[in-house]
């Protein structure tokens, strides 16, 4: 990627981090490599730092979301949720905090006993709480429930299908 591409995805100036680039590339964690009038980066895999510690620390992160929903999944015993998306400041760089709450749509289908489902998911709640550190705020909704509410433009909706992961199930746009 070029600098102005990393800066924009990590939301700095490309000023600043040209010059951290420059000075990872000095370290020989960065590769750089000039094509036409732009400089590309890549992070040099052969390096020590790079391949026993940021790779596996990358796939980490990549895994705990997978064992987040796995745990959110693992007390319900009908069938599964239609979708579960992850929203709020978990995902918004900007917002996020370490003791940020896991903000969770779950999708559910119209035929499912909601108490039934609010007493088995009240045990995910306190097994991401311990596993996590972190709190698990539900928001749950029937599928015609959200039909509604997305046809009317909720503003709620609006904000978690402006921004949201996927977790389990089908895509926010997806659930008709």
């Amino acid at each position: 990627m070029s600098g102005r591409e990393i800066a924009r995805a990590v939301g700095i100036s490309h000023v600043n981090c040209n010059r951290s680039l420059q000075e990872l590339s000095q370290h020989g964690l960065v590769k750089m490599r000039k094509t036409g009038r732009s400089i590309l980066y890549s992070l040099n895999r052969e390096h020590i730092l790079v391949d026993e510690i940021l790779l596996p620390l990358f796939l980490k992160e990549k895994r705990i979301f997978l064992s987040l929903t796995k745990t959110i999944l693992s007390p319900l015993s009908g069938p599964k949720t239609i979708s579960i998306l992850l929203f709020g400041s978990q995902i918004d760089e900007k917002r996020a905090r370490p003791d940020s709450d896991f903000d969770v749509l779950c999708v559910i289908h119209d035929e499912t006993n909601l108490r039934k489902f609010k007493s088995e998911i009240s045990r995910s709640e306190a097994q991401v709480e311990r596993k996590f550190g972190n709190r698990l705020s539900l928001l749950i909704m029937k599928r015609n429930e959200f039909l509604r509410r997305r046809r009317k433009r909720d503003p709620l909706l609006l904000e978690i299908e402006e921004q949201n992961r996927l977790l389990f199930g089908k895509h926010f746009r997806e659930i008709k």
